[in-house]
């Protein structure tokens, strides 16, 4: 139990510095990104005072922008069902130029330019409201796009982290493979048969057959045995959707170990952030093996047994 305690702790702890370190960098950068948006937009609508159609049409990426300008600030999602659309990504990713997606952004500027100018949140853009000049303008610009931008930045940051942390830990597993020897299937089926994958091979992202088809974060097949290891990579940085990913797994476990043709297949979670002692539990009485993300090298001594 102190062991478990011990692994608890420093798996919170390298969490913990994971998230701070490169949240920080994400954002910083997220507020740059969106800062040079912000100028555009800033220029396009002569500083927000004149919000039309034509100005969405030059640049459609602006309606990034304009989305957190009102208030509450709207998703993507939301805010493109608003007019007609499943979503605005598209729309904002890139400057629309040619294509059917030009019919369509014309067909709605001008409802997103009279919906944007019936709900700007101005008391954010001060100038607006008031007469103001040389530099007490200058300064409520200045903190009109600090603002925007942080609403923005943090947004993005948040769902890029996510994104992020996943494939950082699947590199880790993947980097520590190859180290060990191991190398990439080009298997690109579902998995159905312990045979699909060569003997000392991996694969990322794969569909494994067992009552149904279940993606793996990787299938390995080991070198001398030939036997199945399946990896699930849990990162998790809120403690209560450890439950969530525990099921997730020992539910994907249980249906793999229905198909005979994988073999003696064997389920391995590969685990960091912020799990409790009850998370374990359930992970081992589904037989699910347990390897930590800080300690990966637990990982080797787990595929030479199982050789």
């Amino acid at each position: 139990m102190d062991e478990l305690k011990k692994d608890l702790d420093t798996s919170r702890r390298f969490e913990m510095m994971t998230y701070l370190d490169s949240m920080r960098a994400m954002y910083e950068s997220a507020v740059k990104q969106n800062g040079e948006l912000f100028d555009i937009a800033t220029e396009l609508t002569t500083g927000f005072s004149r919000i039309e159609a034509e100005a969405v049409i030059t640049d459609s990426r602006i309606i990034k922008i304009l989305r957190y300008c009102v208030a509450p600030s709207i998703s993507q999602m939301k805010f493109g069902q608003f007019f007609g659309l499943s979503s605005i990504t598209a729309l904002e990713k890139d400057r629309v130029v040619r294509g059917i997606k030009v019919a369509q952004l014309k067909k709605i500027a001008k409802p997103i330019a009279d919906f944007v100018n019936a709900n700007l949140d101005k008391s954010r853009f001060l100038w607006l409201e008031r007469e103001l000049q040389g530099e007490s303008l200058s300064v409520a610009q200045d903190y009109a796009k600090k603002w925007t931008c942080s609403l923005i930045a943090d947004q993005n940051a948040q769902t890029e982290y996510r994104n992020w942390r996943k494939t950082l830990q699947e590199a880790k597993i993947d980097a520590f493979l190859v180290e060990s020897g191991y190398s990439r299937s080009t298997y690109t089926g579902v998995v159905r048969n312990q045979t699909d994958i060569k003997l000392g091979q991996f694969s990322h992202e794969r569909k494994v057959h067992g009552r149904t088809d279940q993606k793996a974060d990787l299938v390995i097949r080991t070198r001398n045995t030939g036997r199945i290891v399946l990896i699930e990579a849990k990162a998790v940085g809120v403690k209560v959707d450890a439950f969530k990913r525990v099921k997730e797994c020992c539910d994907k476990s249980r249906d793999w170990c229905q198909n005979e043709a994988l073999g003696d297949v064997d389920v391995v979670a590969v685990i960091g952030g912020f799990f409790a002692s009850t998370n374990i539990e359930a992970l081992e009485a589904a037989g699910v093996t347990v390897i930590w993300e800080h300690r990966l090298s637990d990982l080797a001594s787990h595929l030479q047994e199982v050789s």
